[in-house]
This record gives C-alpha cells, structure tokens and sequence, in this order.
C-alpha cells in the first residue's frame, strides 16, 4: 500500500469520529485542517477525495462531505460579474501583477464575508453536521492564495471541520506551494500528515 494509500485510510477514519465531526478535544474552537501532498499526486487526490466524498454521509459516517473546489468558485463568481472574458488582455496589457489585485478586489477577499465564503455558505445547511473539502488551491494560485482564504473563512464557518488539500508542504507554520514555493505562514490549521506521524512515532 502506497503512502497516498495509507494517508486517504486514515483521513477516512478520522472524518468518521464524532469527536471531529463535532470539533470536540482541539486547542483552538475551529476545526481547519491541512491535507498536504505531492504536486506530482494531483490526479490521484481528485479521485481519492471525490470517492470519499461520495461514501460519506449522514447515514454512512454521520455527516456530509461537501467538496468546493477553489478554481470552479472563483470562476462562476467571476463569470456572474462578466468578467471573465477580459482577462486575457487584462494579463497582456498590465501584467499578472495587476490581474491578481483585480481578482482580489472583485472577490472582495480582504473582507470576512468575501465572495468566496459567501458562495461556500449558500450551500451550507444547518440542519445536517457537514464536513467541507477544500480542494483546487493550486489550480487558483497565484490569483488566490490559501492563507488567505483559510483566514477569512475561518472567521465565519465555525461549526463544521474544514479539511483543504494542499499540494505542497504545510509544517504547521510555513506553507510551500508545489513544495518550492513561499505561499505564506499560517499557524492556524492543524497539519494532518503531523498528527499522523506523531502517532506512528
């Protein structure tokens, strides 16, 4: 069995304890958690994720996974706006630079309620205990940075666990996107693949 194998086994029994689910026994109140993996992996996290999301349920694990995927939020939003067809130019005329601080401003991801959090809310429901994916970062990156959107939502979704998957490295602090790439630090997400070897240790 491959460590990809072994690592989506265990995130599959911890979904399942109530103790998660219900963000019980953690040192912080909200339940954020960082999946990191091999950039070369991708493929094969997209299906092991959309498997277990598909098994997991209220009446299989007691709650449900809801996948969001980054790159398809940002892109609907944008498209809502009209703003997806311009771009291109956009890119050519001023540089990715200025491409980044515009997705940004029409994301309104400097606010708490930014477009993002909202969109991942209005699919939430109250009535049933949900687990939510985060999947997509490195399809949005450099437009949208993971701390960023972890910090912003963590100010506002605080009853259900939120697990992104990461591909990078994520140390509890300092967050490499691709493995290579400063991305920012971030100490407020528990590193799962650092639980995890704790144990094993």
């Amino acid at each position: 069995m491959s460590d990809l194998d072994n690592d989506f086994k265990r995130l599959e029994q911890k979904i399942g304890q109530k103790e998660f689910q219900q963000n019980r026994g953690l040192s912080n109140e909200v339940g954020y958690y960082i999946f990191d993996y091999r950039p070369e992996d991708e493929l094969r996290v997209r299906e092991y994720v959309k498997n277990i999301a598909n098994r997991s349920t209220v009446a299989t694990i007691g709650a449900n996974v809801k996948i969001f995927n980054l790159y398809d939020l940002m892109m609907e939003i944008l498209d809502d706006f009209g703003y997806t067809a311009g771009f291109e130019d956009l890119e050519k005329n001023f540089g990715m630079t200025h491409v980044i601080e515009e997705v940004n401003n029409i994301l309104e991801m400097n606010e708490e309620h930014n477009l993002i959090v909202k969109r991942i809310e209005s699919q939430l429901s109250d009535d049933e205990p949900t687990i939510i994916f985060i999947t997509g970062v490195g399809e949005v990156f450099p437009l949208l940075r993971s701390h960023k959107v972890l910090n912003t939502m963590n100010q506002v979704i605080d009853q259900s666990p939120v697990i992104m998957f990461y591909p990078g490295k994520y140390d509890g602090l300092h967050l490499r996107m691709f493995g290579e790439l400063e991305d920012d630090n971030y100490y407020r997400a528990f590193s799962l693949r650092m639980e995890w070897n704790e144990r094993e240790d």
